[in-house]
C-alpha cells in the first residue's frame, strides 16, 4: 500500500462539552439572522417545567416598613420615613415604574400614577387620593392615653450625610404640596422644609430725625417673620410695611426708647419691608429679619452615577412628582413592593414553562379562599399544553396583581400544597393527556414574616414529623442541643416539609428519569423549593456555609429563627434562599430562582487534547457554561488511571465550581488584570476604561442598573465590584466573570502550552495550561458593541459574541518563527480576525495582526456568519493561507470560500475571493483540507454548502484554481441534503482520493424536530475524488445500510453496518442514510481505513427521550461504507443482530446524554463530548494494524 508522510504538525481536534439550558452599537453586525441567539439547545427542545409561584398574603403584606414589623401607618419620624431606616419607603435615587404588565414587551406597563389621584390601597389600585392633601391618622399609646395625629401621606426624608442614623437633623424633610410658584406643576410642587432662614441682617449708623434705607423681604413659605434691632447706640424705632417699598402706614411699629426692638409678623402677605426711625442718632445698630420654618420648591438630591459616570443629579419637579406617586401606587406597601417584583421578574420569563399561582390561604384573586388541595391557579394544562403565553399568560399577572392581604402566616399549608399538587397527575399531563414523566416541578415560596400557624386551619392537614433526620439522608438534618446520647430533631419544621417533597419519589409508579444538576441530585419525581424572604433577616447569614447538623430551634423560637427555616427549607430542597428588602431586590431574587430552574446542561462544540496518545498526563479540556446566568467554564482533565475515559477528578477549572476536585485558578490569578486588547473603533488598542473613554457605546440607560463607559469596560474585563450583592451593586451577578461558551471549541497550541477558545462575554481567551490562568483576552470589532454592553445588565437575554472555531499555526511547521491564530465570531457576527501568539504571556496592541468584517472592504463583502471551522496552512510556492468559509447569511447568499494570502508576519497580502456558487440562499459552511503529496503543504481545499454541494479548490500551484463541483449530497427525493459539518480526506490502498462527510443542519428553529416540523433523511457519504462533477448523483453511489442492532456489552444502544464488501467498479463513492431525525453536524476523523463520525438526534421537546437529544460513535470503513474487512472498529466484540439469523459488528456505539460532539481519536480510544453536560463519553477503538491505507487530511489526530 502506497503511504502519505503525516504531516510534522500535529492538529488536535477540539473537544468540547457545555452545560446549557433553556432560556432564550456601533458595530455592524446588527442584522437579521437565521438562527436565534440562544444555543438551540436550550430552547424549544426541552420539556417545559412546573413552577408554582406561592405569594404571602398574610396580614403584615399590607404593612408599609421593612423590615420590622409595624402598624399598617407611619409616625412622621425619620425612622418610619426615611429608605435608609425603612427600606420599603421612597428613595429618589431610584426609578419607580408601573407594574409590569403580561406583555413580553418591558415597557408595556400599567398607567403611571397620577399625583392627585393615586391610589392609597394597600393591596390593590383602588381609593385615590390627592398627595397634596391625603393624609393618614397616627396613634401612639392606647385607651385613654391613645393620642392621635393626621400626618401627611407625602412627607419623606432624604439623609444630608453618609450613615446619617436616626439622628433627624441629618436628614431634609420633603413633601407633595400645594404650590401656585414657580416649578409648579398642575399646581403641585416637591417642596423640602427650611429651617429659620435670615432675609435680612446688618448694621446702620443713622442721623438723628432721618429714616435708614428701607428694606425689602419675601417670606417664601414661611407663617411668620420676627424683625428685631440690637447693639449700638442711641435710640432707633422700627416699621414694618406690607407693601414692598416702606409707603403707606406701617402694619407694626417697636419704640421701646432704645435699640432693642421687635415685631412679630404673622402670615405676612407677599414681599414686606421696614426700616429704622432714629429719635435720636442711632450708631452701629444691628437689625435682622429672620423668617419661621417653611416649605420651599425643591427636589431632592440622589445617590449614585449616571451613563457617563457622573453623580446623578436632582430630576425636574415633574418627574419627581411622577416618580413619586408610582411609588405610592405601585410600592408602598410588602404587598405590592412583591407584586411589582413578581411582575418584573415573571416578565423576563419566556413561553417555555408551565407557571401557576398560589398564595399561602390559597386566595383565588381578591379576598376568598378558594380550599382544597390544589393550588388556587393550577397549571392550565388545557390551554396551549400550560405554556407560559396568551391566556394564561395573562392570567397568572391577573392573579398575583389582584392579591389581597389578611391572616395569619401558615407556610407548612401553603408548601405541602404545593407538594401535593406535584404529586397529582395534573402536575405531568400535557393537554392530551400524555404524561410526560420527567417534566421538573419548582415552588417559589415567598413571605414576609415568621410562619405562625403550622396546623390544619393553615392548611397543613398531614404532618410529617421530623422527616429531616440524619438516618433520612438529610444532608442539614437537624438535632437539638443536649448533654449526652443522641438527641432528636425538631418536628414539623418548614424545613421538614421541603425535604418530605423533595427526598419522597411523587409518583412511584414512573420511570425515574427527572434530569439531575449539580445542586439537585434527584432523578425520581420531587419538588425542589426556593424561598423568598421579603425583607426579614434570620439569626444566620445566608452568605456565610449552613450550619451541619442544622441547630437553630424554630419550633421553641417563633421570631427570626422561622425565617432562617425558610433558608433550611431551602436548603433541604435543594433550592436557594434570599432576603430582598426592596423592589428591585425581590425582582432579582425572583429572577436567580428562575435563572436557576432555568440551568440545564448540553454541549455544542468539541474536544482538545495536550497529545495523540492516551496516557494519565494527557489532559482533555472541557469546556461549558451555566445557562440563566450565563456563566463559563474550562476545565483540563487527564484520562483517567485505566485510560478508559476522561477522568472526573479535573487538573484544574476555571471557575473551580463545576467540578469535584481540581485546583480554583480564580484567586491565584484575578482575571480582571490580565491584558485585553481590541480592534474596537478599527485599530488595536487596549480595552479599557482610560482607553475607550469616549466610547458611549458602552454606557447605558433607561433601565433599573444604568451603567457608565468606565464601569461597564471594567465589568467586561471582569471586574465585579459593582455587581449586585456588593457594597453599592447594581450590574447583573456573575459567579465568575468567564462568558458561557457554545460553539467554539479548544485549541491547544503544544510549544506554548495554551489554549484557546472564544466565549460569549465577548472575548477570546488565551489560558495557559499549567494552571489554567488567562494570559490574555481579545475583542474583536466585528461584535455588536451595543448588545455586547447589555452583558451587565439584570435583565441581559443571552447574545452571542465570539462563537466561532480557532485556528492556530505553529512555528515548528510554518519556519517563520511564529505562532498565528486565526478565529470566527461565529453566530456573534460576520467578521474573522488573526493574533500573533508566539509569546501569549506578552501581547500588546502589535500583537493584533488584522480583523475583517462585512463592513471593512467591498473585498469581504460576501462573509457571514462563519459557523464552521477557519483554518490556516502553509500553501505551495512559499505561501500561507487562512481559508475562511463565508458561513450563512452573507449579504449576497452566495457559498464563497475566503483565501487570504499572508506574509512572513501574518499580515493580508492578498484576499481572494474564491465564489463558489453564485447564486442566493446558500453558504459554504465547512472545510476539508488535503496534502497529498505528503510535503506539508496545502493541495486541496474541499468545502461544503448548504445545498449539499462539494466543491474542490486546487491550492497545488502558484495562485488557486476556480471551484469544481464534485458531488451534491441530496435525498431520495432529490431534496439538497445540507452539510454542514467538516469533510475529511483519505488515500486507499490503491491510491484512490475519497472524501468523506455526513449531512445535516442544526442552525435554526425550524431544524429543530417536533410539532410541525418534518425531518428530512440525512446521510453519511464517501465519494471518489476524481476532479470532476459526478453528474448522476446518488445514482453513481453504492447504497449501504445499518441492518444490525442490539447493546454493548455495558448495556448502551448499538448497531452494525453492512459486512465487508468491497465498492463496485462502476461506482464512484457510497451513502448511507439516517434514520430522521438522526444527522451528521460535525467533521469525520479518519483513522487507518476507520471513518469516526458522530451523528445526533436532538430531542423533539415532546417526550423524555432526553432534554439535550442523544446520538452515536459511527465507525465504517471509509473507502466501503461497511464494516471493516475483519474485526470491528470498536473493542467491544459484542454480536449484533439483524432479526433474521445473520450477525454483524458494532459499527455504533449510542450516546445517550446528550448529542455527541466531533469524534476525538487518541490511541485506542474514541471521545466524544456529551450534550448532557461537562462530560464526555470514551469508546474503546482498535489501533489500525499491518499496512493501511493513508491520511491525507489535517482534520484528523495522526498517531
Amino acid at each position: 500500500m502506497h503511504t502519505i508522510s503525516p504531516l510534522a504538525e500535529r492538529m488536535r481536534v477540539a473537544f468540547v462539552t457545555l452545560v446549557i439550558s433553556m432560556a432564550a452599537a456601533s458595530s455592524s453586525q446588527a442584522a437579521t439572522t437565521s438562527f436565534p441567539q440562544y444555543p438551540l439547545l436550550t430552547g424549544g427542545n426541552s420539556i417545559p417545567p412546573n413552577i408554582l409561584m406561592i405569594l404571602d398574603d398574610s396580614g403584615s403584606m399590607t404593612y408599609l416598613r421593612m423590615p420590622n414589623d409595624s402598624s399598617s401607618n407611619l409616625a412622621d419620624s425619620v425612622s418610619d420615613r426615611s429608605y435608609v431606616t425603612n427600606t420599603l419607603y421612597y428613595n429618589p435615587s431610584a426609578t419607580y415604574r408601573p407594574w409590569r404588565t403580561a406583555n413580553t414587551n418591558v415597557n408595556d406597563r400599567l398607567a403611571a400614577a397620577n399625583f392627585k389621584a393615586a391610589y392609597k390601597s394597600t393591596t390593590s389600585l383602588s381609593d385615590p387620593v390627592d398627595l397634596r392633601t391625603s393624609t393618614s391618622e397616627f396613634c401612639k399609646g392606647s385607651g385613654r392615653n391613645q393620642v392621635c395625629e393626621s400626618i401627611s401621606d407625602s412627607y419623606f426624608y432624604v439623609p444630608k450625610i453618609a450613615n446619617p442614623g436616626t439622628t433627624a437633623s441629618n436628614y431634609d424633610k420633603y413633601r407633595i404640596g400645594s404650590s401656585t410658584s414657580s416649578g409648579n406643576v398642575g399646581g403641585g410642587a416637591v417642596q423640602r422644609l427650611e429651617g429659620e432662614v435670615t432675609l435680612a441682617k446688618g448694621t446702620a449708623s443713622i442721623k438723628k430725625n432721618e429714616w435708614s434705607p428701607c428694606y425689602a423681604v419675601s417670606p417664601g413659605g414661611s407663617n411668620g417673620i420676627v424683625f428685631t434691632t440690637s447693639g449700638g447706640s442711641g435710640d432707633g424705632d422700627l416699621y414694618v410695611y406690607s407693601s414692598n417699598n416702606c409707603t403707606g402706614a406701617a402694619a407694626y411699629k417697636s419704640d421701646n426708647g432704645n435699640n432693642s426692638e421687635s415685631v412679630s409678623y404673622s402670615n405676612p402677605p407677599g414681599t414686606v419691608s421696614f426700616r429704622v426711625y432714629a429719635y435720636s442718632a442711632v450708631s452701629n445698630i444691628t437689625y435682622s429679619a429672620i423668617a419661621d420654618a417653611y416649605w420651599v420648591n425643591a427636589t431632592p438630591p440622589r445617590q449614585g452615577v449616571d451613563a457617563d459616570g457622573r453623580a446623578l443629579t436632582p430630576r425636574s419637579q415633574a418627574d419627581e412628582l411622577q416618580n413619586f406617586a408610582n411609588w405610592y401606587q405601585y410600592h408602598r406597601t410588602r404587598n405590592k413592593m412583591a407584586k411589582a417584583g413578581a411582575s418584573e421578574a415573571f416578565g423576563r420569563l419566556g413561553k417555555n414553562y408551565r407557571v401557576g399561582f398560589d398564595t399561602i390561604w390559597n386566595r383565588g384573586g381578591g379576598s376568598a379562599r378558594v380550599g382544597g388541595a390544589s393550588p388556587s391557579f393550577p397549571i392550565p394544562v388545557a390551554t396551549s399544553d400550560g405554556l407560559f403565553e396568551g391566556s394564561n399568560r395573562s392570567t397568572f399577572y391577573t392573579r398575583l396583581q389582584d392579591a389581597d392581604a389578611s391572616g395569619n402566616t401558615p407556610l407548612h399549608g401553603a408548601l405541602q400544597r404545593a407538594g401535593r399538587y406535584f404529586s397529582s397527575d395534573a402536575a405531568y399531563q400535557d393537554s392530551s393527556g400524555q404524561m410526560l414523566t420527567c417534566r421538573q416541578n419548582y415552588a417559589i415560596l415567598t413571605t414576609d414574616g415568621y410562619w405562625n400557624q403550622a396546623d390544619s386551619n393553615g392548611g397543613y392537614t398531614s404532618k410529617v414529623g421530623d422527616y429531616d433526620t440524619q438516618a433520612n439522608g438529610a444532608e442539614y438534618y437537624d438535632k437539638q442541643a443536649c448533654s449526652k446520647g443522641s438527641c432528636e430533631g425538631y418536628a414539623d419544621t418548614l424545613a421538614d416539609v421541603a425535604y418530605y417533597y423533595w427526598k419522597n419519589d411523587l409518583r412511584s409508579g414512573m420511570a425515574n428519569n427527572v434530569r439531575p444538576s449539580a445542586n439537585d441530585p434527584a432523578t425520581w419525581q420531587h419538588m425542589v423549593t426556593f424561598g423568598v424572604s421579603i425583607g426579614q433577616q434570620g439569626t444566620l447569614d445566608p452568605n456565610l456555609p449552613a450550619p451541619k447538623p442544622w441547630n437553630v430551634d424554630p419550633i421553641k423560637n417563633s421570631g427570626a429563627e422561622r425565617i432562617d427555616d425558610l433558608w433550611h427549607a431551602s436548603l433541604n430542597g435543594h433550592g436557594s434562599f434570599v432576603v430582598a428588602s426592596d423592589t428591585d431586590k425581590f425582582a432579582s431574587a425572583l429572577t436567580a430562582a428562575l435563572a436557576a430552574i432555568d440551568s440545564r446542561s448540553a454541549s455544542g462544540s468539541n474536544i482538545a487534547s495536550s497529545s495523540t496518545k492516551t496516557e494519565t498526563t494527557t489532559l482533555t479540556f472541557v469546556a461549558g457554561f451555566t445557562s440563566g446566568s450565563w456563566i463559563g467554564d474550562l476545565i483540563a482533565s487527564p484520562f483517567n488511571a485505566a485510560l478508559t475515559g476522561v477522568s472526573s477528578t479535573p487538573k484544574w477549572s476555571m471557575s473551580g465550581t463545576f467540578k469535584p476536585g481540581g485546583i480554583n485558578v480564580q484567586a491565584a490569578a484575578p482575571f480582571a488584570s490580565r491584558t485585553v486588547l481590541t480592534s474596537f473603533g478599527g485599530t488595536a488598542k487596549l480595552f479599557d476604561s482610560t482607553t475607550l473613554a469616549g466610547a458611549t457605546v458602552f454606557q447605558r440607560n433607561g433601565t433599573t442598573n444604568d451603567v457608565g463607559v468606565a464601569d461597564n469596560i471594567n465589568y467586561l474585563r471582569g471586574d465585579q465590584s459593582l455587581e449586585a450583592g456588593q457594597v453599592d451593586g447594581t450590574l447583573r451577578k456573575r459567579a465568575y466573570p468567564l462568558g458561557d461558551i457554545v460553539d467554539s471549541s479548544p485549541a491547544y497550541v503544544e510549544d506554548t502550552g495554551t489554549v484557546y477558545v472564544g466565549a460569549n462575554d465577548g472575548m477570546l481567551h488565551g489560558i495557559r495550561v499549567e494552571d489554567g490562568r488567562v494570559l490574555f483576552s481579545y475583542v474583536p470589532k466585528g461584535l455588536d458593541f451595543a448588545e455586547l454592553a447589555k452583558l451587565s445588565s439584570r435583565e441581559y437575554e443571552h447574545h452571542y459574541f465570539v462563537d466561532g472555531q480557532i485556528d492556530v499555526v505553529s512555528r515548528a511547521n510554518q519556519g517563520n518563527g511564529r505562532n498565528i491564530l486565526v478565529g470566527a465570531l461565529g453566530r456573534g457576527g460576520r467578521g474573522v480576525f488573526a493574533l500573533d501568539v508566539t509569546d501569549p504571556a506578552a501581547m500588546g496592541v502589535t500583537n493584533v495582526l488584522w480583523d475583517k468584517t462585512t463592513q471593512d472592504t467591498t473585498s469581504d463583502k460576501n462573509m457571514g456568519y462563519v459557523l464552521g471551522a477557519v483554518r490556516i496552512r502553509k500553501g505551495n510556492g512559499g505561501k500561507t493561507y487562512a481559508l475562511v468559509p463565508n458561513g450563512i447569511d452573507s449579504p449576497n447568499g452566495t457559498a464563497t470560500l475566503y483565501a487570504y494570502e499572508l506574509d512572513a508576519n501574518g499580515g493580508i497580502v492578498a484576499t481572494r475571493e474564491l465564489v463558489a456558487d453564485p447564486g442566493s440562499g446558500n453558504g459554504l459552511m465547512s472545510l476539508g483540507l488535503a496534502d497529498l503529496n505528503g510535503d506539508g503543504l496545502l493541495d486541496v481545499v474541499y468545502g461544503g454548502d448548504l445545498l449539499g454541494n462539494v466543491w474542490r479548490w486546487d491550492f497545488s500551484g502558484s495562485t488557486p484554481s476556480a471551484a469544481v463541483k464534485l458531488f451534491q449530497a441530496v435525498d431520495a427525493s432529490n431534496k439538497p441534503q445540507p452539510i454542514t459539518g467538516g469533510l475529511s480526506v483519505g488515500r486507499s490502498s490503491t491510491g484512490t482520493i475519497f472524501v468523506g462527510f455526513g449531512t445535516g443542519r442544526f442552525i435554526s428553529s425550524t431544524d429543530v424536530p417536533g410539532a410541525g416540523v418534518t425531518s428530512q433523511t440525512q446521510s453519511l457519504y464517501g465519494i471518489i475524488d476524481k476532479a470532476a462533477t459526478i453528474t448522476d448523483g446518488r445514482s453513481k453511489l453504492q447504497k449501504r445500510t445499518i441492518p444490525y442492532s442490539g447493546s454493548t456489552a455495558k448495556g448502551a444502544d448499538a448497531r452494525g453496518f453492512e459486512t465487508y464488501s468491497i465498492l463496485p467498479s462502476d461506482k464512484l463513492g457510497w451513502y448511507v442514510d439516517l434514520p430522521p431525525p438522526e444527522r451528521v453536524i460535525s467533521a469525520p476523523t479518519i483513522y487507518g481505513s476507520g471513518m469516526y463520525v458522530a451523528s445526533v438526534i436532538p430531542a423533539t421537546g415532546s417526550d423524555c427521550s432526553g432534554a439535550s437529544g442523544s446520538g452515536y460513535i459511527n465507525a465504517l470503513n471509509l473507502f466501503t461504507g461497511t464494516a471493516p474487512k475483519s474485526g470491528s472498529y470498536f473493542t467491544d466484540t459484542t454480536a449484533l443482530t439483524d432479526g433474521k439469523g445473520e450477525k454483524g459488528v458494532i459499527g455504533s456505539v449510542g450516546i445517550s446524554g446528550g448529542m455527541a460532539t466531533e469524534v476525538n481519536v487518541t490511541s485506542g480510544l474514541a471521545t466524544v463530548g456529551t450534550g448532557g453536560g461537562l462530560d464526555t463519553d470514551s469508546t474503546g477503538i482498535n489501533p489500525p494494524t499491518g499496512a493501511q491505507p493513508s491520511r491525507v487530511s489535517w482534520r484528523e489526530i495522526v498517531q
